[in-house]
């Protein structure tokens, strides 16, 4: 796999790979990723295909990572407050 091209919209950091005809397209938002594969013949085909197809997606994929951070960080209280039960008192 070898990276064929980056850059941004938005806050979002947009890195292209391609592999054995197939392009690979992993958005970068808030520590968090989305990938997305296309095989041949989903005219997606090159880094210009990619950043057209991004642009228009690009409200879509931002209400995706605010999911994912609420997800992540709702996930990680419940498991902080956990912890803090699973331990005795020490004194």
């Amino acid at each position: 796999m070898r990276v064929v091209g980056e850059f941004v919209i938005g806050e979002i950091k947009v890195s292209v790979f391609k592999y054995n005809e197939r392009i690979s397209v992993k958005y970068e938002k808030y520590l968090l990723e989305q990938v997305y594969k296309f095989r041949d013949g989903s005219n997606i085909r090159n880094v210009n295909d990619v950043m057209k197809f991004s642009e228009t997606i690009e409200p879509r994929l931002n209400a995706i990572f605010d999911m994912m951070v609420l997800l992540r960080s709702d996930r990680l209280s419940e498991l902080n407050s956990l912890d803090l039960e699973e331990f005795d008192e020490i004194i």
